[in-house]
């Protein structure tokens, strides 16, 4: 069995026996994992158009798109610094494994998840490192071996500018929101608590919306600001979404009417207006010009699966349906020239990602596959993931994902070795999906 496997089995065995809280504060930053040695790109070379991504062996890589320059972060090339400045090496450490690296919004640097299980004892802190040299050091460390969700120490969203950091960790107080600063030593600041919780951050990271169960607020600054409330939302939806110009917030209402999706303006957040009806359990996000958003939408509140995917303009004007075949996730591409989504095959129990131009016309196959348990648990909960680790390439050309190819897709392209891999989609040419190797979870850099 994969390493991640058997670390999480052990992690999730701590944790239903009660396993022992860390001894140290949970704010408590201290040295991290020591750099790690020399890799295959070259020193100073400009980290952008990159891809981050999880090994079957629980190590973080950045590679890129074509597969080459990998540079590997965590592992057994670790050194430290003896006497003098003497380098140590320091041995393979079998017990500890790194999950959902997040790439900051310049590039520069990559926060994970770090998982240490030892004698019945798990530890669990979260890691900030230079994407380039893998220095790092420990943001938090969490007083409880707890997850957030199956397979996720942590959810981790940088803000959109600047170097703050935000974070959901498990806590004896319940789930908790955290900011930290970027300054190295100190710690996060506490922004909220609850469950269910989702949030977005203003663009130009100033504010943050924040859906705490039925509760949705709005504050500025993000981290100690007095939150204003906004009226009527609902718990039929997950993460809030301010539009990119950060003018206005989209959320949906239960009225005596349905269900509906409002938009109200950040300035006066009692103007709120209806843009179109929605079921039960709704997802959206806006184009990245703010002219339109994608919406899903579906009646059943025990299914993941969406009925719909629709387009509708931010006016209120007729709606544009892409799907209606069962999605269970969706994304815009940087420019909001196309939006992909995944389609459900419950009859094979497979996924199909579909891409189509912005305008809701000549959607394209690309291919099945069935996805790794971390990449199913982005595409779960897409809507709140899609702030923070994008499949998307900067140039909004190419995809990325990990898993195993679907039987329609092996039937086309052949046999490829068993196990989660690494797989770029070209959504323009070669229908071939690109094997860049074993991997659990991937994601692109923003730039």
């Amino acid at each position: 069995m994969e390493r991640v496997g058997v670390l999480v089995s052990m992690l999730a065995a701590v944790i239903l026996v009660g396993g022992a809280a860390c001894s140290e504060s949970i704010h408590n930053p201290s040295e991290g994992p020591a750099p790690i040695l020399d890799t295959s790109a070259e020193a100073g070379e400009d980290l952008v158009d990159r891809i981050a991504y999880v090994s079957p062996l629980g190590d973080l890589f950045t590679v890129g798109p074509d597969g080459n320059n990998q540079i590997q972060l965590t592992g057994g090339r670790q050194v430290r610094h003896g006497p003098e400045g003497a380098a140590q090496a320091q041995s393979l450490r079998l017990d500890e494994y790194y999950a959902w690296p997040t790439w900051s919004a310049d590039g520069t640097k990559i926060a994970a998840s770090r998982v240490s299980v030892r004698e019945n004892r798990a530890e669990i802190t979260l890691q900030v490192m230079d994407a380039q040299s893998g220095n790092s050091h420990t943001v938090y460390k969490n007083q409880q071996a707890g997850l957030i969700a199956d397979g996720a120490p942590h959810y981790i969203y940088w803000a959109p500018t600047g170097g703050n950091l935000s974070f959901l960790a498990s806590t004896p107080d319940g789930l908790s929101l955290l900011v930290w600063d970027g300054t190295p030593g100190r710690a996060p600041d506490l922004v909220d608590r609850g469950a269910p919780l989702y949030y977005h951050w203003s663009p130009d990271a100033s504010a943050m919306a924040r859906h705490v169960g039925a509760e949705l607020t709005y504050s500025r600054p993000a981290a100690g600001g007095a939150p204003q409330q906004v009226a009527g939302a609902s718990g039929g939806f997950r993460a809030p979404a301010i539009s990119p110009d950060g003018r206005d917030l989209a959320y949906a209402v239960d009225t005596p009417e349905g269900s509906g999706l409002f938009i109200t303006p950040i300035d006066d957040l009692s103007q709120s207006r209806k843009v179109m009806d929605i079921g039960i359990l709704a997802a959206f996000s806006w184009s990245p010009d703010g002219t339109r958003l994608a919406v899903g939408d579906q009646q059943n509140p025990r299914s993941p699966i969406l009925d719909r995917l629709v387009l509708t303009p931010a006016d209120g004007g007729p709606s544009t349906t892409l799907s209606t075949e069962g999605v269970l996730a969706f994304f815009w591409s940087p420019s909001g020239e196309n939006i992909a989504w995944i389609e459900v095959n419950a009859s094979n129990q497979e996924m199909e990602w579909v891409v189509s131009p912005g305008a809701g016309t000549d959607a394209k196959r690309l291919f099945s596959f069935q996805p790794s348990s971390q990449m199913f648990i982005l595409f779960s909960f897409f809507d709140q993931y899609a702030y923070s680790h994008s499949p998307w390439s900067p140039d909004g050309k190419s995809l990325v994902m990990a898993g195993q190819k679907g039987e329609v897709a092996r039937r086309s392209n052949g046999r490829t070795p068993t196990g989660d891999r690494i797989y770029v989609l070209d959504i323009e040419g070669d229908p071939t999906p690109r094997d860049l190797g074993p991997g659990v979870l991937a994601v692109w850099s923003w730039n």
